[in-house]
């Protein structure tokens, strides 16, 4: 009995040194099995909350870093715009436009660079594809175009409990947003569009191609090269007015005739007022005045390769593209010239192809006159705003979330805190409370420890007696 009150009076000292040594009150599970068990769940809550947090505060930086570059981009859309401005004012000459040109390559570059943009080994603007370039440049004889590899998810991290958020927008809804408006003709060959609706993305040249020039003349002119040069297509009428020397096709503004001997006597070239032409030999021109109906035959393509003869009373002829797989159709009543027709999807043209198509007519690739050039430019203008209020809404947005993160560390923050006030009135240690137990087991083993001498000294006594 001496040995087991030793004992026990021995273990509430131990377990009172141990609270005020480690400041907790519960040890071990059998010091108090109920509020073990509450421990052990706030432990888990706040190790949710530390998980929570590395959580947001990991997505704050996604979402900061890729708006920061959509920051930066907006910054070079503004200057695109300011630039392809001061490209179309009237005053610009062609080396002028190409000095512009060239800056809004370098924009379209560093734009690019933006769009696959990365932090560490993980793409920004690729949705969930991270581990892919988002955006890939490809080239064909007729120009550059880029291509999204990314998809359109977004990777959700887990904030809270049943809380998520997305921690990325994907370049195809910056960069690559479809808000389709309908086809765009910019006007250069007369071709409109069609009865039914036409399936494609991007841009295109639909190709009106001059075949043959169909004339009667009486007076010895002729057509240079058979017609080989013209580009008229439809019905023309040819005004010669001997009177005035001049010559006038459709509307066009009246040229003046060329004398004997000029060099271009047997090539002389007569533009109407949308800038088709026609070539004429006047080698053989008796000097009369005359007024004559031209026919320019042609044919029309979208891919180059396949070519469909212009009857000019289809008002919804199909077109299809086989190496892209665009449709159009087209109302073919009113072609007047053959060229390269630029045909834009609206609304559905990525902003580096936007850019390209800047660029190539800002170089007049086409060869087309000031006010041809004018119109496909303000075409591209519209795609330019349009991209320009896609990155500045996206760059918003991931603003927003951030901020929203922000809160969420917040909440995290208050709701650990509490949870270890929970903890630390489960299992801290009331340090009066537990000095005064140290003192007392320390009074009570000492009161043991003398009574248990004095109780073996007598029975020792008896026993030698």
């Amino acid at each position: 009995m001496v040995r087991l009150g030793l004992m026990n009076n021995f273990s509430k000292l131990a377990s009172a040194q141990e609270q005020v040594a480690s400041g907790k009150r519960i040890l071990r599970p059998s010091d108090d099995p109920v509020g073990a068990s509450q421990a052990l769940g706030y432990r888990n809550r706040l190790s949710a909350h530390e998980r929570f947090l590395a959580a947001s505060e990991n997505g704050r930086t996604l979402l900061d870093t890729a708006a920061s570059n959509l920051q930066d981009a907006g910054g070079l859309l503004s200057d695109a715009r300011a630039t392809m401005l001061q490209a179309m004012n009237g005053t610009q000459t062609p080396n002028d436009r190409q000095l512009y040109a060239n800056e809004l390559r370098l924009i379209r570059d560093r734009l690019l660079a933006i769009g696959n943009a990365k932090t560490g080994d993980r793409y920004l603007f690729g949705g969930t594809a991270t581990g892919t370039k988002p955006f890939e440049v490809s080239s064909s004889s007729s120009r550059e175009t880029v291509t999204y590899l990314g998809n359109d998810e977004e990777q959700q991290l887990l904030v809270g409990f049943g809380e998520t958020i997305g921690v990325g927008v994907s370049g195809g809804s910056v960069f690559d947003r479809q808000e389709r408006t309908g086809t765009n003709y910019a006007g250069l060959t007369g071709v409109a569009s069609g009865a039914s609706a036409n399936q494609g993305t991007g841009y295109d040249f639909l190709v009106v191609r001059h075949d043959a020039t169909n004339a009667a003349f009486t007076n010895g002119i002729a057509l240079a090269g058979g017609g080989s040069s013209d580009t008229i297509v439809g019905t023309h009428t040819l005004t010669i007015d001997a009177v005035a020397g001049t010559a006038t096709l459709d509307n066009g503004v009246a040229i003046a005739l060329p004398s004997a001997g000029a060099t271009d006597l047997s090539d002389f070239t007569v533009t109407n007022e949308h800038g088709a032409e026609v070539h004429l030999d006047l080698s053989a021109w008796d000097g009369s005045s005359s007024s004559d109906t031209l026919v320019g035959d042609g044919s029309i393509s979208i891919d180059g390769t396949n070519w469909t003869t212009i009857d000019f009373v289809d008002t919804d002829l199909e077109l299809v593209d086989s190496q892209t797989g665009s449709v159009l159709h087209v109302d073919t009543t009113s072609i007047h010239r053959a060229g390269d027709e630029l045909v834009v999807f609206g609304g559905a043209v990525n902003l580096f192809d936007v850019m390209q198509g800047i660029v190539d007519d800002l170089e007049n690739v086409h060869g087309l006159d000031a006010d041809q050039q004018l119109a496909r430019l303000n075409m591209w203008l519209d795609e330019l705003d349009r991209h320009s209020s896609n990155v500045l809404s996206a760059t918003g947005d991931l603003g927003s979330r951030s901020q929203h993160l922000q809160g969420v560390g917040t909440r995290l923050d208050d709701a650990s805190a509490e949870v270890k006030g929970l903890l630390s009135q489960v299992e801290d240690a009331d340090f009066s409370q537990v000095v005064l137990e140290m003192s007392r087991a320390e009074q009570t083993l000492q009161l043991t420890q003398a009574t248990s001498v004095r109780l073996i000294q007598n029975t020792l006594l008896n026993y030698l007696g």
